[in-house]
């Protein structure tokens, strides 16, 4: 069972069974505390662990696949503040804080903190109770001081407003073909327009881009199949397909063989 409440962007999210959550695109700041359980976190370069107690801060215009996991018989329990950025300028303005540089990581695991860690802890009655949106405008930007007294350097991460600038294409696709989102969040990210996006892409791969990702994951999902053992109903979430139908009726027409057969 999955139980999930939303207070103006203050978040409790409780699994009873382990859930892959899909493909994310981040398109806000956040900060998630893991109450119970463990989450799995996957930027396309590195796969992350975090267990009970760890306070992580996400990146917004990232792309992170999540899968979080029960542990020791606890269900897998977060809370979690989204900063959006109306919020963010706003606090910027009043406090006359601006980013130096822009930060490429996208997920931070926060050192130990008692005040963070008490903040969190402060907001579990929260959601037995109807809050309204000033009193939840307030208790984010309290989460922001908290923030910058935890590390002054974050300012650079939450009021960099700017968009994605132009990046090398070939490279960023070979590093997150496996990440099931829209072809305009692809170019976004990579700091084009759609139409821009396809013409840059057709030049570099000889294709179009959502042939050129099937072919890329179907190849992927036979690696992992053959080489790695891995079962049909694990991979086709970690190559980029939605359902395992689709990824079955792809895998067979490529290679004449069902994946189960591999």
């Amino acid at each position: 069972m999955a139980k999930e409440i939303n207070l103006h962007g203050i978040q409790r999210t409780c699994y009873a069974k382990s859930s892959k959550a899909g493909e994310q695109f981040i398109k806000d700041h956040g900060l998630s505390w893991i109450v119970s359980g463990e989450m799995e976190a996957y930027d396309g370069h590195t796969k992350y662990v975090y267990r009970k107690g760890d306070i992580v801060l996400y990146r917004k215009n990232a792309l992170v696949r999540f899968v979080k996991y029960p542990a020791h018989d606890e269900a897998f329990e977060a809370i979690s503040v989204i900063l959006d950025e109306s919020l963010l300028q706003d606090f910027s303005q009043q406090q006359q804080l601006v980013s130096q540089k822009a930060m490429k990581e996208s997920l931070f695991k926060l050192e130990p903190d008692e005040l963070i860690q008490g903040y969190f802890i402060a907001l579990q009655p929260w959601f037995d109770h109807h809050m309204n949106t000033d009193l939840v405008e307030l208790k984010k930007k309290e989460l922001i001081h908290l923030l910058l007294h935890h590390n002054k350097n974050f300012r650079d991460l939450l009021f960099h407003f700017g968009t994605p600038g132009k990046i090398n294409l070939e490279g960023f696709m070979n590093t997150h073909y496996h990440f099931n989102v829209p072809l305009s969040e692809l170019a976004f990210l990579t700091g084009r327009s759609l139409a821009t996006f396809k013409r840059d892409f057709e030049k570099i791969f000889q294709t179009s881009p959502n042939r050129w990702l099937q072919q890329k994951r179907l190849e992927e999902a036979y690696y992992l199949l053959h080489n790695k053992k891995m079962k049909s109903k694990d991979v086709y979430l970690e190559v980029g397909f939605e359902t395992l139908s689709h990824f079955s009726y792809a895998f067979k027409n490529k290679f004449g063989v069902s994946p189960s057969n591999i």
